[in-house]
């Protein structure tokens, strides 16, 4: 069996705050970044951190300090795990998606294609291995709180 490992997280700073209120739920988690089998982190971001431009890098751990943080595993298939890894690592380059933040605020994706904020992505990636089921929004229009609450349906596990 092989794990699929996501980490939910609430920064610190305002925008964090408000992203996480838009996305259905203050207080609850504002970004989310795949942890790939080396401990790094992969995600969408739209700013500079540790060194890294905006948009789909690999960060190291505990890139940042966190107002809170919830690691969630998936349990899948030994085929899965590295299906999901190469698909996301594809993605390293790619800039974010800062219309589709405004298009989570105003209720309506507004994505721009070859672009991700950081939920999509990983949304992507759990469609693309078939562990998470088919739902009305695409996956530009799931932010990181209902990503979780999703993930956790179909039996995702909280792990610290």
């Amino acid at each position: 069996m092989s794990l699929i490992t996501l980490q939910f997280v609430l920064g610190a700073d305002w925008s964090s705050k408000l992203i996480s209120w838009y996305g259905q739920g203050y207080g609850g988690y504002s970004h989310v970044d795949a942890v790939l089998s080396d401990s790094t982190l992969l995600g969408a971001r739209s700013d500079k951190v540790g060194g890294q431009p905006p948009g789909v890098q690999i960060r190291p751990p505990n890139y940042e300090k966190w107002s809170r943080r919830c690691i969630v595993t998936l349990a899948g298939t030994q085929a899965l795990q590295p299906q999901w890894e190469t698909f996301l690592r594809s993605q390293v380059g790619l800039p974010y998606d800062k219309a589709d933040i405004i298009g989570l605020i105003i209720g309506r994706p507004l994505m721009s294609q070859g672009h991700w904020i950081c939920s999509a992505l990983q949304t992507a990636a759990l469609h693309l291995v078939t562990l998470f089921p088919d739902m009305p929004e695409t996956p530009q229009q799931v932010p990181p709180n209902m990503l979780l609450f999703g993930v956790l349906a179909i039996g995702g596990k909280v792990s610290s």
